[in-house]
């Protein structure tokens, strides 16, 4: 699938929710307090993840467990998303207050197709996503992967899309750059290791597995040549004002749950909320761990606070996204994608 291909079959699925019931299951309860035992007088808020339930939305989770979100009067409901797609489809069709998408996937589709949503608060401030090598051949420059193969972890997706901008950035064609469907898995060193591609996009948490395997990549963070900002929460544009009391109460508690899993003596606690609604994403403690550690790296900007709004990376990650090809439309202010009215609340 095209990066064309892609955003139409997006376009589509926000079109065809709107239009009937869209459902997608949610972990079953395991008893632990993160699985639902909240007050169900409470408003009940959901979150669609864009990929099922990992430990890149433990600050929901622990949110839950420990009850920030019915501190802030709200019954919160996390939904396992089959993908960014469906996490953009059921909150823009009205069947999730939040949804989570990075700024390459959610530009293009408001711009251009007129999807009704808009970013609140921003989750990542460092890329989840880098390019990795043979650290005896290291990529270091897009010039140095131009007529080359490059694997992404799936076709037209955001990892193609950040591979295409870095290229852009550097002056260079991304035409020239041959990509293959590597995956998101440890499975993509295969790759590399068989000569099948000269290095890979890989992500945090594959990186973690990776490193507590011992094995040595070279990492180029997609940051260094396109900084564009990661996985953010947004809602349906309709709902800024109607449901304003709920969006502030929902990120002060989501601000607490990054902050409670910043703090390594709350580990067990961290584990112990993912782990109701994905025991498998914790079975192996030690990568659970590193995944754990890794959250304020990407979370947490510099001298600032979580879920803050990098407006002036919104305006120049829109930029490269116009040249890129990536956003088509050239008027439509940053205002009209991302709002830092209720962060700036908190």
């Amino acid at each position: 699938m095209d990066r064309r291909s892609f955003l139409r079959t997006s376009a589509f699925a926000v079109t065809a929710a709107a239009g009937g019931t869209f459902l997608i299951g949610c972990a079953p309860s395991t008893g632990n307090s993160a699985a639902g035992s909240a007050d169900p007088s409470l408003p009940e808020a959901v979150f669609v993840t864009p990929f099922q339930h990992i430990i890149n939305y433990a600050d929901v989770y622990v949110a839950m467990q420990e009850g920030y979100f019915a501190a802030e009067g709200l019954r919160v409901t996390p939904v396992g998303g089959t993908g960014t797609a469906s996490s953009i489809s059921q909150v823009a069709a009205g069947q999730g207050l939040f949804g989570k998408a990075a700024s390459v996937i959610t530009c293009p589709l408001i711009a251009d197709n007129g999807t009704p949503i808009i970013t609140v608060a921003q989750g990542d401030h460092r890329s989840q996503y880098s390019v990795a090598s043979d650290p005896g051949k290291p990529l270091t420059h897009p010039s140095e992967w131009q007529g080359k193969t490059i694997g992404v972890i799936s076709k037209g997706g955001t990892t193609e899309l950040l591979l295409d901008a870095m290229s852009v950035s550097a002056g260079l064609d991304p035409a020239k750059v041959r990509k293959v469907v590597t995956g998101g898995d440890v499975g993509s060193l295969e790759f590399l290791k068989r000569g099948e591609v000269d290095g890979f996009i890989t992500f945090i948490g594959s990186e973690a597995s990776f490193k507590h395997r011992k094995i040595d990549l070279h990492y180029l963070n997609t940051d260094e040549f396109a900084k564009l900002p990661g996985d953010s929460y947004f809602v349906k544009t309709a709902d800024l004002d109607s449901k304003a009391d709920a969006i502030t109460g929902f990120l002060r508690a989501s601000r607490k749950g990054y902050q409670f899993t910043e703090d390594a003596a709350n580990l067990d606690k961290v584990l112990a909320a993912v782990g109701a609604f994905n025991k498998v994403e914790v079975s192996d403690r030690d990568i659970a761990k590193l995944k754990v550690e890794a959250q304020p790296v990407i979370c947490k900007p510099a001298g600032g606070k979580y879920l803050s709004v990098d407006l002036a990376a919104w305006e120049s990650g829109l930029e490269l996204m116009r040249r890129s090809g990536i956003v088509k439309d050239k008027n439509r202010p940053v205002t009209d994608f991302v709002t830092s009215r209720f962060v700036d609340a908190l």
